[in-house]
């Protein structure tokens, strides 16, 4: 076999991006950028420039990507044929016109973009048609230390300056998120109540009245207010509850075991009602100890409780709702491998619109991973990016258009004919 001696130049228009088309196709015939463009409306102040509806679209597709994070590779990828090509818009979005768009945005025009995620929630969930709507309410931190001048950098909980959102997730797509300085505590106002009434509400309109929806929480939203809302809204929720002094057991007395691979609790359930709460506040409640093979407890571990207002479940699957959360927190994990936790901008309210794309831009990657490539449902953005964006292929001009080659053995693998054809029918967001 012969080996590569020489190297030389091609006119060809090469792409090492070829899976991108298809996403593109996605993009395009869901109208998210037309959406968006009227969205943001006011953003445009002159006719002069890019349009909106071209400049959203490029900033969405930069964000699927992922090979680039900062703001100056706009003006490097407008010298790459192959993205031009790609995108199929006629202007370009550059550098400077992209911070000028990102800078004009206020606190009104930023959260104008967020009942757009519960439309995109609904056409997953109208797709899908769940019995159950499980609902995982949770923050995160984003790692912001060391940024220069970034506007709502604060100090977190996690002993690092950056940015603490608030979020509302739903089998790995974000049904809400509310994005805060880092200072702010995780039941910040009235977010996280306006958050569970819009939910519900999106959930009811799509799956009909009698749908069965449940909130998982940790300790961090263990707050009446919030529970007595989930009464009103007839949501179930279940949350990691704080152990109080006068919580007390006998540890050799419990009344149950969860076992679950190799972990084993004892619990005890009892009633749960604080003396600050309406008498009318009484909830199930489980406590929970961890032990070891021989059953003894461990206590040096005290244990932890689980409250919630759902009793049409065992004691069983009440645990079983609580211990999921961790798969849930999954899903941060993907959001800040899809994108950079830190942000671009010197200006809070410009960071809080890229953030906000960048998760819209999550949610459309999920849909296109799932429902359209269908391939790698349960793999991280990197892996799906690297196994299925980034795959050569050649652009060919013809007349009015262009045709995109691949080599047979992708094509076969990947069945990137029949992905091509799904990319084309809309998805109705």
């Amino acid at each position: 076999m012969p080996s590569i001696t020489k190297i030389s130049i091609t006119s060809e228009c090469l792409t090492p991006r070829a899976g991108l088309a298809p996403f593109v196709n996605f993009l395009k015939k869901s109208h998210v950028s037309d959406e968006l463009s009227l969205i943001y409306q006011d953003l445009r102040k002159s006719k002069k420039g890019i349009k909106l509806k071209e400049a959203f679209l490029q900033i969405l597709l930069f964000l699927a990507d992922g090979t680039e994070q900062s703001l100056e590779s706009f003006d490097r990828l407008n010298q790459d044929e192959s993205w031009i090509k790609i995108h199929g818009c006629k202007e370009y979005l550059n550098t400077a016109s992209l911070k000028r768009l990102l800078y004009k945005a206020d606190k009104i025009d930023v959260e104008t973009i967020r009942p757009y995620f519960h439309r995109i929630f609904q056409s997953v969930l109208k797709n899908e048609s769940p019995n159950e709507v499980v609902l995982f309410l949770d923050s995160c931190v984003y790692n912001n230390d060391g940024a220069k001048c970034r506007a709502g950098v604060k100090p977190t909980y996690k002993n690092f300056q950056g940015y603490h959102p608030i979020n509302l997730i739903w089998n790995g797509f974000y049904v809400d998120t509310y994005f805060q300085s880092g200072h702010c505590s995780t039941n910040h106002g009235d977010i996280v109540k306006t958050m569970l009434k819009n939910a519900s509400k999106s959930i009811r309109e799509t799956l009909g009245p009698e749908v069965t929806i449940i909130v998982r929480m940790d300790g961090g939203f263990y707050d009446q207010k919030i529970f007595k809302l989930c009464d009103e809204l007839g949501v179930n929720f279940v949350c990691a509850g704080k152990v109080y002094k006068d919580h007390t057991f006998d540890v050799h007395s419990f009344s149950g075991i969860y076992e679950n691979k190799n972990s084993m609790w004892k619990y005890e359930a009892f009633q749960e009602c604080r003396k600050s709460w309406d008498e009318n506040m009484k909830y199930r409640a489980l406590k929970l100890v961890v032990v070891e093979e021989n059953g003894e407890p461990l206590l040096g571990l005290n244990g932890r409780i689980i409250l919630s207002n759902y009793d049409n479940c065992s004691d069983e699957k009440l645990i079983e709702y609580d211990h999921s959360r961790g798969k849930d927190e999954l899903t941060h994990r993907e959001v800040k491998d899809f994108t950079s936790e830190r942000m671009p901008c010197l200006d809070f309210h410009a960071n809080q619109l890229w953030y906000y794309m960048g998760i819209l831009a999550f949610n459309l990657f999920q849909v296109f991973k799932r429902k359209i490539a269908c391939l790698f449902k349960t793999s991280y953005p990197t892996t799906f990016r690297r196994k299925f964006f980034d795959i050569a292929g050649k652009i060919i001009p013809e007349s009015r258009s262009f045709t995109l080659k691949i080599h047979k053995f992708k094509m076969k693998e990947l069945q990137f004919n029949k992905i091509w054809e799904r990319s084309l029918i809309p998805w109705i967001i």
